[in-house]
């Protein structure tokens, strides 16, 4: 029993600022998901999942599974994979202001203690939305107004700086062309309060495209009158081997050339 309440622990004053989050962890993150999706195209290939017929639940619970096998496999998977927790799946988080406690981001990467400086391990994790993209998943709808947009108002990563969106892409949509011209749309990237323009960041291990928006978040933390700030989001887009459909997002990349 030795160090349980023998006042050795102090209570720490609640964080008025986000948690700063390095981006070599992101890069960690998104080179673990790259990895698991090439396994996941391989049970496609194979007949044993159909990325075409299942839905969003469904793909990200098999990447889950998935990414569970890589955890267990260690650097033998990804390098810098030991760096984290096991992958969380639908974990249970309160939003910022405690009015919903159990928001539920789809995947959650929690470094180990020592890799986020914070006094509070709850809430500083790597929080991931994912999303599929096809007609019946539009850009506007699905990926930011039901997804991106809840790393703004506070529902997630409301203690951190950085944050992921991930794309199930299942038509002819790519980045950073089609997100690029989706956030042109000046209500959108209010709602958004987007900070700047879509920024292409260093591709995944694997070549996998990535990029980065940052966002305006107008509320406090608890114990704080500041604005929580930006918070900077990268996004991650995968595909299968063949489109399961020839549905296209706007894309108007080659108009500003």
């Amino acid at each position: 029993m030795s160090g349980l309440m023998t006042g050795r622990w102090l209570r720490p004053a609640a964080a008025n600022a986000p948690v700063p989050i390095a981006p070599s962890l992101l890069v960690v993150v998104q080179n673990s998901l790259a990895v698991a999706w090439r396994a996941l195209l391989e049970e496609v290939k194979n007949g044993l999942f159909s990325l075409c017929e299942a839905d969003e639940d469904d793909i990200t619970e098999r990447l889950y599974m998935i990414l569970g096998e890589m955890h267990a496999a260690g650097e033998a998977a990804v390098s810098g994979l030991s760096r984290f927790e096991t992958p969380v799946r639908e974990g249970n988080m309160r939003s910022h202001d405690r009015k919903h406690k159990d928001k539920q981001p789809d995947l959650a990467f929690r470094p180990l203690r020592g890799y986020i400086q914070t006094s509070n391990s709850v809430p500083a994790a790597i929080f991931i939305e994912c999303k599929p993209i096809d007609h019946r998943h539009p850009l506007p709808s699905t990926y930011c107004r039901a997804g991106l947009v809840r790393f703004v108002n506070g529902e997630y990563a409301w203690a951190v700086d950085r944050a992921m969106m991930v794309g199930y892409v299942r038509n002819l949509c790519a980045l950073p062309g089609g997100l690029s011209t989706c956030l042109d749309d000046a209500p959108l990237a209010s709602e958004l309060a987007l900070h700047g323009s879509l920024e292409t960041l260093s591709p995944t291990a694997l070549g996998d495209i990535v990029c980065q928006s940052k966002h305006r978040r107008a509320f406090a933390l608890p114990g704080s009158l500041v604005p929580a700030g930006i918070i900077t989001v990268h996004h991650l887009w995968l595909h299968p081997l063949e489109p399961c459909e020839q549905s296209r997002c706007r894309d108007n990349t080659a108009k500003r050339q």
